[in-house]
């Protein structure tokens, strides 16, 4: 396979987060455009990864899933299988928010498309410049956000590879900064963040 697309849509029912804006209806509305306006339209066959549901909060079937599973380049991944275990699989990642699921995406070293979504879990400001220089950025609320992203993916994949590299050196700084594992005296940096930031 040389796409994936690992969906972070959950359907929340009653239980929103502080850092989404979006209804469930949205959510549908906008997974449904992605796969409509954008997957269906690549000259490759896309594995849409969905993401593992612990709660089911609706008795329906997914209408993302229903209409991923109507197009013919476009396979359905619906196994509780966490993406880190797949990762080896495939060539492109294609992800949404800011999830935890971006960290492991991110440590692939494989090429990655992150669509921030300004209204559902966006990338502060701050990791907006990092990341736009790190990694293949694309903005729901740009103009030509569809079309841009079709133009992109419809890249030969050698193409997006070549482009991944050039961006090693922004990418390492991104990782230092967003990404470190180091957890030497975590607390004592955290309270200079926080000192630093609001005291």
């Amino acid at each position: 396979e040389s796409i994936v697309f690992v969906s972070a849509n959950l359907y929340k029912g009653n239980i929103g987060l502080f850092s989404t804006w979006d209804t469930d209806f949205d959510r549908a509305k906008k997974e449904c455009a992605l796969i409509n306006l954008v997957f269906s339209k690549l000259p490759y066959t896309v594995c849409y990864k969905i993401y593992p549901e612990e709660n089911r909060r609706y008795v329906d079937r997914d209408p993302a899933l229903r209409l991923a599973g109507s197009y013919e380049n476009i396979e359905i991944y619906d196994k509780k299988i966490d993406m880190r275990y797949l990762i080896k699989q495939y060539r492109i990642f294609v992800t949404t928010k800011a999830t935890s699921t971006l960290s492991w995406l991110v440590m692939s070293g494989k090429p990655l498309v992150f669509i921030n979504a300004r209204n559902n879990m966006p990338l502060t400001e701050d990791a907006y410049k990092d990341f736009s220089k790190g990694l293949f950025l694309f903005d729901d609320s740009e103009h030509g956000f569809y079309e841009n992203l079709i133009k992109f993916l419809s890249q030969p994949i050698e193409n997006i590879e070549k482009l991944w590299e050039e961006k090693k050196i922004d990418r390492s700084l991104m990782v230092q900064r967003y990404f470190n594992s180091s957890t030497l005296k975590a607390g004592r940096r955290s309270a200079d963040m926080i000192y630093g930031e609001y005291l």
